[in-house]
């Protein structure tokens, strides 16, 4: 059961139904929550509000929250600033409590307190109460930091996260908590509780699926202010700043008629990443135009038949998932990106050694090596690149341009799978018969060493480490 609280200081509690739902009016809700307790069930495990924003303090409505047992991050806030009609108003309520019920709890390293609001002479006066804010932390479980990366710590604009002690932390006095970093993160690893990939995707689908009229989803920053419009769907994320172009696109998939994204305050984000958030915005048009799905035509697409992998359209791999989705009937588009999370590798056979350090890296398996009696060899399959860099970033030959990466995508590319990039031939050992190394690699060594060292150079190329002492 769900319980809904309706302040109703301008107007009177419209006539709404939900199923399964509690719906209450309630006078000053904002300046006085709590008269909750009188007006929630006990041992009510969703709550929604729908207040008028400019004149809501969140940390005592979630301080009111915390007294009625509740974690103060699961209450939905919906400001009723955003919405027009009472149609709009059933549909805002429907996603929030479908986005609520994906909500599994927050963690205390995922939990940020912002001190008390002191804006006027009341609350100066009063103890107040802070507000909960979730923050972002990494699933050790999941982060591939041990192997080098560090996508999320590059991420950051504001430099909270680090490596540290050996793994990635988070600096929750220094985070402003944008989500950059849960989005960048190329295994899922940096999660925000309160901005998952599946309560996302759960409130477009119940915002989409509600009524028969068609409508848009506009992401909004956390910060920006609301401006109602009949037609659309407004979804709170943290930043714009965080969007991928797989989010961006990912409405449409689920059966949005048009998808929009708002940037922060008329004065422009601090941190720069409206600047980000237009960059992105280019990226999905461009990679719409090129497979014929812009704006002149309207978009109506069925979700894939094949969840991938059972992340949704909305998980660490976003992009991909969604382009496979709605190039189910384009035969071939190619199109290069400039920040979209989706790329394609290629190796300089004549620079590349075959240390194979760009495939033992690879966050997604999207390259892999395969060593063998003969030949060392490298694969790819560009439909699972995320475009992380990090095979670049970790190449001993980086320098010399060994491998390189590219942001955008090519259908036929992805047609042919996975298939092997670099293939070096490997020398065995005189006394096991074991693999001794790449020649690429005995090349290099050799130009490095020079001719002071040609005795050491012999017994390298003739025997493995583990016959050299013999």
């Amino acid at each position: 059961m769900t319980t809904i609280l309706i302040c109703t200081d301008e107007q009177s509690l419209p006539d709404v139904e939900i199923d399964n739902t509690v719906i209450l009016g309630v006078e000053e809700l904002c300046e006085r929550p709590r008269q909750m307790a009188s007006l929630v069930p006990e041992r009510e495990t969703s709550l929604i509000l729908a207040i008028h924003g400019d004149r809501a303090n969140v940390g005592a409505i979630q301080a009111a929250a915390r007294r009625l047992g509740l974690d103060p991050m699961s209450v939905g806030l919906l400001d009723l600033r955003s919405v027009v009609e009472r149609e709009d108003l059933l549909r805002s309520l429907t996603a929030t409590g479908a986005r609520l019920s994906r909500f599994q709890g927050a963690r205390p390293e995922q939990v940020k307190l912002l001190p008390a609001d002191r804006s006027n002479r009341r609350d100066f006066l009063s103890v107040g109460a802070p507000t909960y804010l979730a923050a972002p932390a990494i699933e050790q479980g999941s982060c591939v930091a041990g192997n080098g990366c560090r996508v999320c710590v590059t991420a950051c604009p504001v430099g909270a996260l680090s490596w540290d002690g050996g793994m990635i932390t988070n600096d929750k006095t220094s985070c402003v908590v944008c989500g950059i970093c849960v989005t960048a993160c190329p295994t899922g690893a940096v999660v925000n509780p309160v901005v998952t990939p599946d309560a996302i995707e759960a409130e477009i689908t119940a915002a989409i699926g509600f009524g028969s009229d068609p409508v848009g989803v506009r992401y909004r920053c956390r910060e920006a202010s609301v401006a109602p419009e009949d037609g659309w769907h407004q979804i709170e994320v943290p930043c714009t700043g965080m969007l991928t172009m797989g989010w961006l696109v990912a409405p449409l998939v689920l059966g949005a008629t048009k998808v929009d994204a708002a940037p922060c305050e008329a004065g422009g984000c601090q941190l720069g990443n409206d600047d980000r958030l237009v960059a992105t915005m280019n990226d999905a048009a461009a990679v719409m135009r090129a497979l014929g799905l812009d704006d002149a035509s309207p978009v109506h697409i069925e979700p894939p038949a094949v969840a991938f992998d059972g992340e949704g359209l909305f998980g660490h791999r976003s992009t991909i998932r969604t382009i496979r989705s709605l190039s189910v009937a384009v035969p071939a588009a190619s199109v290069i990106l400039d920040t979209a999370d989706v790329g394609t590798v290629s190796i300089d056979s004549g620079v590349c050694t075959a240390c194979e350090m760009c495939a033992t890296v690879c966050p997604t398996d999207a390259l892999q090596s395969r060593p063998g009696a003969e030949a060392v060899l490298i694969d790819f399959d560009p439909s699972a690149c995320v475009a992380c860099g990090h095979c670049v970033s970790i190449c001993p030959e980086i320098d010399r341009h060994a491998i390189v990466m590219t942001r955008g995508f090519d259908l036929s590319d992805w047609a042919r799978g996975r298939r092997v990039i670099r293939r070096e031939p490997t020398p065995s050992c005189e006394v096991c018969g074991q693999s001794v190394a790449p020649a690429a690699m005995l090349s290099r060594i050799e130009s490095l060493l020079g001719e002071d060292d040609t005795a050491t150079l012999a017994l390298i190329g003739r025997r493995c480490i583990s016959c050299r002492g013999r």
